[in-house]
């Protein structure tokens, strides 16, 4: 409320000039810092409270502003996942948005495409390989983003991707469109001159760039210059201020920018100390911005002033900094509020401030003085800034116009619409993936397909194999068993992580295949047994999704009978977990390659079919003691239950074996996550050098996504062919060695600086797809042992024959035979194998069963 504002001498008229200087427009006036500098906190107070007259009584911005709290700089220096200043202009740049003053219908949005073409560098990994092949690299992940939230490009690869009478104007709209668009889209990058200022400030810190591309290679997820605060800080706020620049200025065609002619203000209420760091540097980076020149900006906007006003508090610097010029006023003290009113009025007036008396731009003020009745009155009767109100025709005019020329254009856009087929009432988009359960009936329904890219072929090809023989089994006539098989079938929509497809899939074309072989038995040779039909479920990445899912599974189990057990699961996670108990408890759930210590613990009807991660880690110190190693270093990723459990199992049987633990080394899932923990990849090689040197050996217990990247910098640093390879075990390296679409900066044989050895579930190329056709063996045998025709069997049935136990022994793969005893939801007779990969490409690994007892 207007009242927690302190009422002191000349408050009223300060506050009356600032609300005329957040909500006048901009024009070319350059537009202050104001700064209240204080000890007793009256400054903080001023600018905490000022927020609510930057606010309607309806909660929605009466201008658009932004407020860095006490919360958001907690964030920004205590969560270790993102860089502080990259979450602080994150927040800032949301509040704006979402703090824009409304229209008559909705919100008004703020569009800002230079800011987030600067953040998008910063998200993208372009990987390892030539630097022309990292820019197209980082052209594609641009482009991929540009083109989502561009109105008409979604719509144009859908109708790329369609097919039957579709197909042929889609090849069109790839031949005239789509490539030309991708290609004109990196012209633009390197040669608009919306971002030729980029380029400039990265070669001020002593990289020779000319292009805005080179320039973006060197601020990306492994970039030299990723970790150089200022610089990035820097970046990003200019990026801001241009989008900001531009916004202001009106538009005949646009009415929003009619409400766009006032600045943006930025409330500062914590600046200095070591709370308020972050705040200081951005205070200090948007001075440096407004006196430094902006030659490279477009002419229509470098001759405007940048429409931001900060308005911040911060403690009185100490005597002897003033002294020594410390972070202080050129020259002078703060100004009483009166006095600050006054400067201000001037301003507004169109005289600039007087030189000499403060640092470039920044008004400094220290509020004080005996509290009034009158101040106080002031403040409850004028409660907020005064709104601007737009003349309906001026907004509206250039709206109606370009109606009335479009009219004619109506019935040709909709007679040459193709109506769009159904959508799949089962899945959805969410988290940049498409989610849900595929109940699609024909290949036509490309609403329920999972992946729509080009380099996903795998997934779309199984999902219509399902479809195939959900048909098959369904209209033979007889009764029939349904089986979902749950899991992760999408990558990292950002990219962040480097996955390029998930096992679930590997899992899914295992199971796909046990199916198409399940179904030839059962309805050309054995009556006897049932037909199986199977619902593909994706979670999405790392099982984001999952809750929505699963309810939706719960839904159609419900209303379909035959739905009697789900196979899949994929990860050893905590969602994974969450996912399975929110299941319904009827449900049994038999889980692929999955080998969390914790997962049948904590999961009461959740059955395995492959070894634990403490056979695996079992597996693995017996083979460091075999190669004579007694020195250990384990890489894993400390937010990861999977990684965090099978170090703690390395950790116990390496330690049985008198194999001295070095110091464990951290390597989290996605690059973005590797800021400010300890094994940065540069050391981390040294280390696994120096450690292979004396005779020691590397487990990575991390996820396979980020192992590429550890080997990698191995490769450089310790270099290849000048000394024997080190030795690296891993648990987890089955999708980088399975899947035939893997990028070629991923594919382990090309590491000849390493001898990699890991553990499989099978003796070839195939161990996921192997863990996924057990599932569905596991699920067709309990389904089997309680089938009845004239009564089909419930899921309750089913999860009952697990529990009691079941031996999997048959047609579909008689080599993997295996028993899940009565109560341990655990298998037994399941060897673990360990692979050594080769340095020949698309040569198979050599395997071996691993010795003693898994």
């Amino acid at each position: 409320m207007g009242v927690d504002i302190p009422p002191l001498d000349g408050v009223q008229r300060l506050t009356g000039a600032l609300d005329a200087l957040t909500s006048s427009p901009v024009a070319g006036r350059q537009l202050p810092v104001v700064v209240f500098e204080d000890g007793s906190g009256l400054g903080a107070r001023y600018v905490t409270a000022y927020r609510e007259r930057l606010t309607g009584t309806d909660k929605k911005g009466l201008v658009p502003h932004a407020v860095v709290d006490e919360g958001i700089l907690d964030h920004a220096v205590d969560d270790p996942d993102p860089e502080p200043d990259v979450v602080l202009m994150d927040k800032i740049a949301e509040q704006f948005d979402s703090t824009m003053p409304p229209l008559t219908r909705g919100d008004a949005g703020l569009p800002l495409p230079t800011y987030w073409v600067c953040r998008k560098v910063l998200d993208t990994d372009v990987g390892v390989g030539l630097p022309h092949q990292q820019r197209k690299v980082l052209v594609r992940a641009m482009y991929e983003e540009w083109r989502e939230r561009t109105p008409g490009l979604p719509q144009l690869r859908d109708l790329v991707n369609a097919d039957g009478a579709m197909q042929k104007l889609g090849i069109f709209s790839i031949l005239l469109v789509a490539l030309p668009t991708q290609w004109f889209y990196g012209r633009w990058l390197n040669r608009t001159k919306r971002l030729r200022w980029f380029a400039q400030q990265v070669g001020r810190a002593n990289v020779p760039v000319l292009k805005f591309l080179d320039a973006a290679l060197h601020l990306g997820v492994e970039g030299a210059l990723r970790h150089n605060v200022a610089l990035r800080q820097s970046l990003l706020l200019e990026a801001l201020a241009m989008d900001l620049t531009r916004a202001t200025r009106r538009g005949l065609f646009n009415p929003r920018r009619r409400r766009r002619t006032w600045p943006f203000t930025v409330l500062l209420p914590q600046v200095g100390g070591s709370d308020g760091a972050p705040a200081q540097r951005l205070l200090d980076a948007f001075l440096a911005l407004r006196t430094r020149e902006r030659d490279t900006w477009p002419r229509r906007l470098r001759r405007r002033a940048i429409p931001m006003v900060f308005i911040a508090a911060r403690p009185a610097p100490a005597p002897d900094d003033i002294a020594d010029g410390a972070d202080g006023d050129a020259g002078g003290t703060a100004r009483t509020a009166q006095q600050g009113a006054n400067t201000l009025q001037d301003l507004l007036a169109g005289r600039p401030l007087p030189p000499g008396t403060e640092r470039e731009g920044q008004l400094t003020i220290a509020l004080g003085g005996t509290a009034r009745a009158a101040v106080r009155d002031w403040l409850d009767r004028n409660v907020a800034v005064p709104a601007r109100r737009v003349s309906r025709w001026s907004a509206y005019a250039g709206w109606l116009t370009t109606l009335a020329l479009l009219a004619a254009a109506i019935p040709l856009v909709i007679f040459l619409t193709p109506t769009p087929s159904p959508p799949c009432p089962d899945s959805w988009t969410a988290g940049g993936a498409r989610v849900g359960i595929d109940t699609a009936t024909s290949r036509a329904q490309d609403a329920c397909y999972f992946t729509r890219a080009a380099d996903q072929n795998l997934l779309r090809d199984l999902q219509d194999r399902v479809r195939r023989q959900n048909a098959a089994v369904e209209g033979q006539g007889s009764p029939y068993a349904t089986v979902v098989f749950l899991a992760p079938l999408t990558a990292d929509p950002k990219g962040g992580s480097g996955q390029l497809t998930s096992p679930g899939v590997l899992q899914l074309r295992g199971a796909v295949q046990a199916l198409e072989r399940h179904n030839e038995q059962a309805l050309r040779f054995d009556s006897t047994k049932p037909g199986l039909r199977l619902l593909v479920a994706n979670v999405g990445y790392a099982y984001r999704q999952a809750p929505a899912v699963v309810d939706r599974v719960n839904e159609l189990a419900d209303r379909d009978q035959t739905i009697t057990a789900v196979i899949g699961i994929a990860q050893s996670r905590d969602e994974s977990v969450k996912a399975i108990n929110r299941l319904s408890p009827d449900l049994p759930v038999i889980g692929a390659s999955v080998t969390g210590d914790f997962m049948t613990v904590e999961a009461p009807h959740y059955f395995q079919t492959q070894p634990t991660s403490r056979h695996m880690a079992r597996a693995l110190a017996r083979r460091v003691a075999e190669l004579g190693r007694d020195k250990a270093l384990v890489i894993y990723d400390d937010r990861d239950r999977y990684s965090t459990n099978l170090k703690k199992d390395l950790d116990e049987e390496l330690g049985t074996r008198d194999i001295t633990l070095q110091p464990p080394a951290i390597i989290r899932d996605s690059p973005q996550d590797q800021f400010g923990v300890q094994g940065r990849l540069d050391e981390l090689a040294s280390r696994i050098c120096a450690l292979g040197r004396a005779d020691g050996i590397t487990l990575y217990a991390a996820r396979g996504n980020a192992l590429p990247r550890v080997l990698n910098a191995v490769q450089g640093r310790c270099g290849a062919g000048r000394a024997r390879a080190f030795p690296v075990l891993t648990a987890d390296a089955n999708v980088l060695i399975e899947y035939p679409e893997l990028h070629k900066s991923a594919s382990l044989e090309t590491f000849s600086a390493v001898d990699l050895t890991y553990v499989a579930f099978s003796t070839d190329r195939h161990s996921d797809r192997d863990t996924g056709r057990d599932a569905l063996r596991a699920a067709a045998a309990a389904i089997g042992r309680v089938w009845n025709p004239e009564n089909p069997p419930r899921a309750s049935n089913v999860l009952q024959q697990l529990l009691s136990g079941i031996e999997v022994q048959d047609n579909v793969d008689n080599r993997r035979p295996f028993t899940i005893p009565p109560g341990t939801r655990v298998p037994v007779g399941r060897p673990l194998y360990l692979c050594a990969v080769p340095h020949v490409l698309g040569a198979d690994p050599s395997c071996r069963e691993a010795n003693g007892e898994p």
